[in-house]
């Protein structure tokens, strides 16, 4: 396995996630050694899938694709060539889960398997779900050509997994809207609606979207997968992000005994409250967004997936009383509980 010296500010790209541009750049009549060459990459360092090449060098490369390519929507098109190992080993680790949601909570813990090209991060937009990437890398048009690319491979990708025409309610991009004719290439891209000038780069979905089951779960992989993930993260020296690992102990604790206090999550982390509130922080969210994300997540599952009463769920879910519960889920999702279910046809439980 061969690395080159990162950048110090664009961290590195794998050779896995390197290739897809390549096949893409190839693709539309670049010559790719032309573009290698122009950016110090060597061949054989580009086509090993476990190497790490220094995000500046990433970027040169990008960058000679998108002249050569003379394409206005060279990023967005690329996406057409994603696979599973464009994802390295996170990308086997999504086929492997049950759900989309399952699948997306995965991607921040290992996505700097894949590269130090941007992070993930989710938050609620009202009734909807903001599936946000914030890119590391400034210089334009690479910037853009990426956003372009990551968010449009999200939704190839999710569809592959789901075997489902699974669509965003709409899609938020930074930059100036293109002429009518590009528009309309975004539109058949995302099969949804798109946002120019937005503050933030998002797929905005529906929370049922997260439900969707994907078509070849296989919990044993997974948990083998994973295993093999954090090693990995470990032999890199990246770490987990905390946002995943504070949802994750929680979740542990409403299985296994109930809803946790703040201080013993800390402690389970190994750091103090305020220590973890900061660190949360530093990854643009809060304890509480936390909780609420995974609450509004597990009461979906449970309303439509069991027999559990409102009452139940909501006592499960440390609740203090059922019309906590409901008013929570009312804002997460514009509906009741009930209503909810009824909504997909769960018959309601008796009480």
């Amino acid at each position: 396995m061969n690395h080159l010296a990162p950048a110090h500010d664009l961290g590195t790209i794998s050779g896995a996630a390197l290739q897809q541009y390549l096949v893409s750049a190839r693709a539309a009549g670049v010559d790719i050694h032309a573009a290698l060459a122009a950016a110090g990459i060597p061949e054989a360092l580009a086509n090993d899938g476990e190497a790490r090449i220094p995000g500046d060098r990433f970027e040169r490369m990008l960058e000679h694709m998108i002249a050569a390519a003379g394409d206005p929507l060279f990023g967005l098109h690329t996406s057409a060539f994603i696979q599973p190992g464009s994802y390295s080993v996170m990308g086997y680790i999504a086929m492997s889960a049950t759900t989309v949601g399952e699948a997306l909570a995965r991607v921040s813990t290992y996505e700097k398997l894949v590269g130090d090209m941007g992070t993930t991060r989710v938050e609620p937009d009202g009734s909807l779900i903001r599936v946000i990437w914030d890119c590391r890398h400034t210089r334009q048009p690479v910037r853009r050509h990426l956003i372009e690319n990551v968010l449009a491979s999200w939704v190839r990708y999710t569809r592959w997994l789901a075997d489902a025409d699974l669509q965003p309610a709409y899609v938020m991009l930074e930059h100036d809207a293109p002429e009518p004719a590009l528009a309309a290439e975004y539109e058949r891209y995302f099969h949804a609606p798109v946002r120019f000038r937005q503050k933030v780069n998002a797929l905005v979905t529906h929370p049922d979207v997260l439900l969707h089951r994907l078509r070849q779960p296989d919990p044993d992989l997974l948990k083998v997968l994973e295993s093999h993930a954090t090693q990995r993260l470990n032999e890199l020296g990246l770490a987990t992000t905390v946002t995943y690992r504070v949802r994750e102990a929680i979740r542990a604790c409403i299985e296994q005994s109930g809803l946790p206090r703040k201080e013993s999550v800390a402690a389970a982390l190994g750091m103090n409250p305020r220590t973890l509130l900061r660190r949360l922080q530093e990854e643009q969210t809060t304890y509480q967004d936390v909780l609420d994300g995974l609450r509004r997540e597990m009461a979906m599952d449970l309303l439509q997936r069991t027999r559990m009463t409102q009452a139940e769920i909501a006592a499960h879910l440390g609740f203090a009383e059922i019309r906590s519960f409901q008013r929570c889920f009312r804002r997460w999702t514009g509906q009741t509980p009930g209503d909810y279910r009824e909504a997909r046809g769960v018959r309601p439980p008796a009480t």
